[in-house]
Formats: C-alpha cells, sequence, structure tokens
C-alpha cells in the first residue's frame, strides 16, 4: 500500500506522496502569490502552472522508473 512517510516531503517514495506534497507546496506558493500581488489572474497562472509541473514531474519519474 503506498502511503505517505514522513520523510516523503525531501524525497518522495511513491507517486502519491509526491503528488501530495507538490499540490501542497503549490497551494502554500499560491497563497503567497496572492498576498502579494491581489491579481486573480496571477494566482490563477501560478496555481495551473504548479498543478501542471506537479503532474508532468510525477510522470516523468514514474515512467523513467524513479519509484520502481
Amino acid at each position: 500500500m503506498n502511503m505517505i512517510q514522513w520523510f516523503d516531503w525531501i524525497t518522495p517514495t511513491n507517486p502519491l506522496a509526491s503528488l501530495f506534497f507538490g499540490i501542497l507546496f503549490t497551494i502554500i506558493l499560491v497563497v503567497m502569490v496572492w498576498f502579494e500581488t491581489r491579481s486573480v489572474r496571477t494566482t490563477f497562472v501560478t496555481a495551473i502552472t504548479g498543478i501542471l509541473t506537479t503532474g508532468i514531474g510525477v510522470a516523468v519519474l514514474r515512467i523513467i522508473g524513479f519509484y520502481a
């Protein structure tokens, strides 16, 4: 079973942990961008970019066998 371990924030050991921490860090970044800019467009672009980067990164790592 893919469980999240306490050390997964340093080096994720499974795709679920990568997605979880990637999206968590994206949410933190989006909140920071919102408070700095108060711009919906900038905040939206930041959120989409973070989510896509996380998803593509997890997919590439899974394809090359990083989690095996």
